[in-house]
């Protein structure tokens, strides 16, 4: 290393060279993590919803379609939540870059639906009908809950229910809010996630990664596709660019410092 130095603060030309044939991978990467691990909808029913008006204590992790829709909507009050695993997405960055020698610069969502435009009427009648409007995401620091394997034909009594939002909430941050605008059948929405402290914590750890959906207006009614049903199914786009190792960067810094100091004694020359 002290020879590398020496031979860099010695020759300009040297210095240039070196410098761009420091071991330091510049390429940002992207990964997609194509489906969740567990998923479900949360409903709360109504007078008006065909499988009851009280639903909450039903799982329906099992369904092909996951639902967003307030508590004023015909069909009553859903809530979904959906848990994606980003191991392989950790292990592809740190088999590119090293491990701990990259850093998460985006997270975006993407959801679809096979009954993706506005005011399309559902094929099972426990949903609302399909309409644009404003909702929110939350990350959970809860990642315990467990699907079921319920559906709106044959609900299950085991797993996470419309009763178990209190608990799923607990130290849960808030990712703000977005707008759905039904954009077609089989069409990715895309929603860009804000860069929260234990978001990114979470996704960078290789571990589970729950959000929890929710309606904010009462015009809202977002349908989307389950991981057990037709694709395209969830997707979390993971963007990183490299960081660069202490010793690569102390050795650059002493390059570059040599170099200014060579171009002072020419100009003084």
């Amino acid at each position: 290393m002290l020879k590398l130095i020496s031979n860099l603060l010695a020759t300009p030309a040297l210095l240039c060279a070196a410098t761009f044939a420091l071991p330091f991978q510049s390429t940002a990467q992207v990964f997609v993590v194509s489906n969740t691990v567990a998923d479900a909808f949360l409903a709360a029913g109504s007078a008006s919803n065909p499988d009851g008006a009280n639903l909450t204590a039903n799982n329906y992790g099992g369904a092909g379609q996951l639902a967003i829709a307030p508590s004023t909507a015909t069909n009553g009050e859903f809530d979904t939540v959906i848990m994606f695993n980003t191991s392989a997405a950790v292990s592809a960055f740190n088999t590119t870059y090293g491990a701990g020698d990259w850093s998460i610069t985006g997270l975006t969502l993407s959801l679809a639906s096979n009954t993706g435009t506005n005011g399309a009427i559902p094929n099972n009648g426990i949903f609302n009908a399909v309409r644009g409007g404003n909702f929110a995401i939350d990350w959970l620091s809860n990642d315990g809950w467990v699907e079921g394997t319920g559906t709106p034909s044959a609900p299950s009594g085991t797993g996470v229910n419309f009763n178990s939002i209190s608990t799923l909430l607990a130290g849960s941050d808030s990712l703000g809010g977005f707008t759905f605008t039904p954009p077609g059948n089989n069409v990715y929405a895309n929603y860009p996630l804000p860069l929260d402290v234990n978001l990114v914590a979470n996704a960078a750890a290789g571990d589970n990664l729950s959000l929890y959906f929710y309606a904010t207006n009462s015009a809202v009614s977002y349908l989307f596709n389950s991981r057990s049903g037709p694709s395209p199914h969830p997707e979390l786009t993971i963007d990183v660019a490299p960081t660069p190792e202490p010793a690569t960067l102390s050795l650059l810094v002493v390059a570059l410092g040599g170099g200014v100091w060579l171009q002072g004694r020419k100009t003084k020359a």
